[in-house]
């Protein structure tokens, strides 16, 4: 998705504050740890080990849900970069827009009203917009990890921005299609 509002310096600095949270020690990223066994998914994790599949796994995340601002949970979100809030929190704020748009566009091509699809995943007062950066760390044997293994988003829409970073690929034709990607795109 090219043209789609978000500044690109916003962009920008969205791809800055999440590589300046994997590039501290360990001991200040696990201060955020996730806990999956007790329930709490938003933190800080890492899988580096088998998937469902058998194929290693090799991938550092950051989870957090980031829309609306009344759940948000800021416990789990980084200190450290100092920016990291203020740049996570208006990306959040402008793609909630975007999402409003394309919902309102996938409506009317649908035929439907322009806020059906809206009201369907939740209006406005409860669509929860849930941010994931993903890290990929230099992995001592590449050609037996995947970043992450083949799967479906459980999500009514994802929006990925990208680092000009080839690597997601998409099933089209009974084959792996390797993604396109164009600067400052947003990838739905």
């Amino acid at each position: 998705l090219v043209n789609h509002g978000i500044p690109e310096d916003l962009l920008t600095r969205l791809r800055e504050v999440g590589k300046a949270f994997f590039d501290q020690p360990v001991e200040e990223k696990e201060k955020f740890a996730n806990d999956v066994a007790s329930g709490k998914m938003a933190g800080y994790g890492s899988k580096l080990a088998n998937g469902a599949s058998g194929q290693l796994e090799w991938e550092d995340y950051f989870f957090h849900l980031a829309f609306p601002e009344d759940k948000r949970d800021m416990s789990t979100w980084p200190k450290t970069p100092t920016e990291y809030t203020e740049v996570t929190a208006e990306y959040a704020t402008q793609l909630r827009s975007l999402v409003t748009k394309v919902l309102s566009l996938l409506s009317l091509g649908l035929g439907l009203e322009e806020e059906r699809l809206e009201k369907e995943v939740g209006g406005m007062e409860d669509l929860l917009l849930q941010l994931k950066i993903n890290y990929y760390p230099k992995c001592p044997q590449p050609e037996l990890a995947l970043g992450v293994e083949a799967h479906t988003d459980v999500s009514a829409l994802t929006f990925i921005t990208h680092n000009m970073v080839p690597g997601l690929q998409v099933y089209i034709d009974e084959k792996w299609v390797t993604a396109k990607c164009v600067p400052n795109s947003i990838i739905v």
